[in-house]
C-alpha cells in the first residue's frame, strides 16, 4: 500500500516511482515523457529532458537540438539540407564586399573574397598619411607606415629624424631596429667590437677580432678545444653548429646574415619575420590584423560564445600554438564564454570533418587551469564532448583541435562545428551525488531535496543536512545521507592538495594550521572564526590568503592569486 509517490522510491535510478490507487508503480524511466527512456537507463533517447528529442522525431533545424538521435543536429543533418534555414542561397550582384555576409557562397567574405579585390569597399587607398600606425600597406606601395613616404612627416613617425640611441632597448628612428639590431649602431658602443687585432677569445659569445665571426665560428678558434667538432654557424638550418648552444638567428654569428634581419610581421606566411619567436597570428603584433580576427585560431581573438547554439568555422592552416592534456596537436579554434549564474554546461564537436578534440580552460586563455579534456567520446566518429554538470560564474576558454598531425595525411583540419548547451541555474536532482544547482549542497543536504524521496526521513526519520564544520565532521553521523561520514565524507576532506588533513580541529600533519582547507563552506557562516570561506575557488574555510607569509594560492587552486579585497583566492 502507498499514500504518496515518495512511498513508493526505489533505489533503481532507471524508474519512475509512483503511487496508483494506493499502489507503487515503478516504471521505465522517461523524464520528459515523449515514451523513450535515456541513453543512461538502456533507452534511445538522447536528451531525456527535451519531449521533442527522440529517435525518429522529426529533426527541427533551427533549436540547436538533434531532434532525431542521429548524431547531427540543425542543418548538419541531412534531414534539413533543404530547409530554408540551411545551406546557402547566392544573391543577385555577387559578393557585396562591405556587409559581413558570404553573398556568394563560396565561403569567403567580404575583403577576403577575390570578387571584391578592386573594389571601393577593399582597394587601396590614395595615400597612407591617415593610416600610419596600423601596420597594413595601405596604399598598396609596398610600404608600411614611417617607412611609407606618405607617412614621413605624419607625427607618428616624426621620429625618423632621430639617432638611434643603441642601449635603451627604444627604436628612436622607427625603422624597426632596435638598438644593436639598427646598422646606424654598427661601430658605435656598446655595438662596436674590440679594436682589431684582438684575438677571438672562443668562448665569450663576443665578436673581440670584429671580423663578424663569433667564437667557433670564427677560423681562429678552430684549434681551441671549446670549438672540436664546430663549424660555422649555418644560419637557416635548425641546428647549432658552432656549438656556442645558439641556433641560427639566436647566434651572434648571424647577426649580420640577412635572412635574420628583423622585419615587421607579416601575419600569414607561417614565419617569424620579427624575430620575437612568436609566428603569425601568434604574435601581438597581428593582434588586429583582419586575417588573425578571422580566425578565431588562437587566444588574441577568441570568439565568443553567447549562448547555446552551432558555432562553425575552420581550421585549414591555423598554427598550432596550444594542447590539451588528451591531444591536439593540429591548428585550433579558440572560443569563450562568460557565466553570470551557475550553469550546465554541454559541447561536443559532432559534424566536424576532422579528429576533433576539445578541451576548455577557466580564467585565463593561455595559462589558465584546463577542466577537462576530450578527444572520441561523443559517440560518432573523430568527435569530442565536454559535459559540465555544473560550472560557477567566470569566463571559460573552449578549444577544439586537431588531433594529431599526420606525417602523411597532414593536419586534422578543416571545417569544424562546435555544438554548445548553457543551462543557467539547472535544478538539484537529488540523488546523483552532484551539485547540480550550484548551492555547494549536493542531494540530501541540499535544502531543495529536505522533503523529497529518501532525503525527507534519512538522518533519524528527518532530512538529511549539510556535513560542514568539524562539529558535523567528529560526530560520527551521516549528516548528509552520502552514505560517508565524518573524515570518510568528501565535505570533510575538500582539500585535494592537504590530503592528511581532516576538518577535526587537528594539526595532522604539523605545520601549525589546523584543518588545512578540508572544512567544505557555503559562506563565512560556515566557518571557525578568524576563517573565511574561499568561494571563488575551493569552497572551504582558510585563513584569509593575505594572512600567509608565502603565496598560498597555488595550493588551493592552481592558477589562482591572493585577492586583498577579499582576502581569498580568486582567479
Amino acid at each position: 500500500m502507498c499514500v504518496v509517490a515518495q512511498d513508493c522510491v526505489d533505489a533503481d535510478p532507471c524508474t519512475t516511482d509512483t503511487c496508483i490507487d494506493g499502489v507503487c508503480q515503478n516504471g521505465p524511466r522517461d523524464d520528459d515523457a515523449d515514451g523513450f527512456p535515456p541513453l543512461a537507463c538502456g533507452g534511445t533517447d538522447c536528451n531525456d529532458l527535451n519531449p521533442k528529442v527522440f529517435p525518429g522525431s522529426p529533426e527541427i533545424c533551427t533549436d540547436a537540438a538533434d531532434n532525431d538521435c542521429n548524431g547531427v543536429a540543425d542543418c548538419s543533418d541531412p534531414a534539413c539540407l533543404l530547409a530554408p534555414t540551411c545551406g546557402c542561397v547566392p544573391k543577385p550582384g555577387g559578393e557585396s564586399c562591405a556587409n559581413g555576409e558570404d553573398d556568394d557562397c563560396d565561403t569567403i567574405v567580404d575583403c577576403f573574397d577575390n570578387d571584391c579585390l578592386g573594389t571601393p569597399a577593399c582597394g587601396c587607398k590614395p595615400s597612407e598619411a591617415l593610416d600610419c600606425e596600423n601596420g597594413f600597406d595601405d596604399d598598396c606601395d609596398g610600404s608600411i607606415d614611417c617607412d611609407d613616404p606618405d607617412c614621413f612627416s605624419s607625427t607618428a613617425c616624426s621620429c625618423q629624424a632621430l639617432t638611434e640611441f643603441c642601449s635603451d632597448g627604444a627604436d628612436e628612428d622607427c625603422d624597426l631596429l632596435v638598438d644593436c639590431a639598427d646598422p646606424d649602431c654598427f661601430g658605435i658602443f656598446p655595438c662596436a667590437c674590440q679594436p682589431p687585432g684582438t684575438p677571438e677569445v672562443c668562448t665569450g659569445g663576443i665578436d673581440e677580432d670584429c671580423d663578424k665571426l663569433v667564437d667557433c665560428a670564427d677560423p681562429s678558434c678552430i684549434v681551441s678545444p671549446a670549438c672540436q667538432n664546430c663549424t660555422a654557424e649555418i644560419c637557416d638550418d635548425g641546428k647549432d653548429n658552432n656549438c656556442d648552444n645558439k641556433i641560427d638567428c639566436a647566434d651572434p654569428a648571424c647577426f649580420f646574415s640577412p635572412n635574420c634581419a628583423p622585419k615587421p610581421e607579416v601575419c600569414n606566411n607561417g614565419l617569424d619575420d620579427d624575430n620575437d619567436t612568436l609566428v603569425d597570428c601568434q604574435d601581438p603584433d597581428c593582434a588586429n590584423n583582419p586575417i588573425c580576427i578571422l580566425q578565431q585560431a588562437n587566444c588574441l581573438s577568441p570568439k565568443l560564445i553567447p549562448g547555446t547554439g552551432q558555432y562553425t568555422g575552420d581550421t585549414t592552416g591555423n598554427v598550432s600554438e596550444t594542447k590539451g592534456v588528451c591531444g591536439g596537436d593540429a591548428g585550433e579554434a579558440v572560443f569563450y564564454f562568460v557565466l553570470n549564474q551557475p550553469s550546465r554546461v554541454h559541447l561536443d564537436s559532432i559534424g566536424t570533418s576532422f579528429d576533433s578534440t576539445l578541451y576548455v580552460r577557466t580564467g585565463k586563455c593561455n595559462s589558465g587551469k584546463e577542466i577537462g579534456c576530450d578527444d572520441d567520446s561523443a559517440g560518432v566518429t573523430w568527435s569530442a564532448k565536454l559535459d559540465f554538470t555544473l560550472l560557477y560564474p567566470g569566463t571559460y576558454y573552449v578549444f577544439l583541435d586537431g588531433y594529431t598531425v599526420d606525417p602523411e595525411l597532414g593536419a586534422n583540419e578543416g571545417p569544424f562545428v562546435l555544438n554548445v548547451e548553457i543551462e543557467p541555474n539547472p535544478k538539484e536532482k537529488c540523488d546523483d551525488g552532484l551539485d547540480n544547482d550550484g548551492d555547494v549542497y549536493v542531494d540530501c543536504a541540499d535544502p531543495d531535496c529536505a522533503s523529497i524521496g529518501i532525503c525527507a526521513t534519512c538522518l533519524n526519520g528527518g532530512p538529511g543536512k549539510p556535513e560542514f564544520g568539524v562539529a558535523a565532521c567528529t560526530n560520527g553521523i551521516d549528516d548528509d545521507c552520502d552514505g560517508a561520514s565524518d573524515c570518510a565524507d568528501e565535505d570533510c576532506s575538500a582539500s585535494d592538495y592537504y590530503v592528511t588533513e581532516c576538518c577535526d580541529g587537528q594539526d595532522e600533519n604539523g605545520n601549525m594550521i589546523p584543518d588545512d582547507f578540508n572544512c567544505r563552506c557555503a559562506s563565512n557562516d560556515d566557518c571557525p572564526s578568524g576563517q573565511v570561506c574561499y568561494t571563488h575557488t575551493a569552497y572551504a574555510c582558510g585563513i584569509p590568503c593575505t594572512q600567509y607569509f608565502g603565496d598560498i594560492c597555488p595550493f588551493v587552486a592552481a592558477g589562482s592569486y591572493c585577492n586583498p579585497a577579499t582576502n581569498q583566492c580568486e582567479f
